[in-house]
C-alpha cells in the first residue's frame, strides 16, 4: 500500500506491536438488519479487495445481522486470517431486548 503525502496508512498498536491501518472495515452494513438487505457476494468482493489494497483492521460484532456479519467475515478468514487484525464486541442479548448486555464470565 502506498504511503499518503506526510504520513503512513498505518499505524503501531501501543506495546502490542500490532501494525494496524488507519482505515477499518466497519461491519455493522453487511449485517443485513439495520440498513437492509445485504449483498454476500458483494460483501465478500469488497473485503477481499479492501484485504489486497493493503487494508487490515475489520470492526464487526455479535450482534450485526445476529450473527450474520461474523458468520460472512469467518468466511474470508478461513483463508486470510494471518493478514486481519480483529476487533468484536460480545456479551450482547439481542433475544432478550435491546440493548442488554450480559458480561458475566459464565
Amino acid at each position: 500500500m502506498a504511503k499518503l503525502s506526510g504520513g503512513s496508512l498505518y499505524a503501531v498498536s501501543g506495546r502490542t506491536g500490532l501494525r494496524a491501518s488507519n482505515v477499518g472495515f466497519g461491519a455493522m452494513t453487511i449485517g443485513g438488519e439495520v440498513f437492509g438487505a445485504a449483498d454476500n457476494a458483494e460483501f465478500l468482493n469488497a473485503l477481499h479487495r479492501a484485504l489486497d489494497l493493503g487494508m487490515n483492521f475489520i470492526d464487526t460484532a455479535d450482534v450485526y445481522g445476529r450473527g450474520h456479519s461474523e458468520q460472512l467475515i469467518a468466511q474470508v478468514l478461513r483463508t486470510r486470517r494471518q493478514e486481519v487484525i480483529l476487533a468484536t464486541k460480545g456479551g450482547n442479548q439481542y433475544t432478550v431486548r435491546q440493548g442488554l448486555r450480559n458480561l458475566d464470565v459464565d
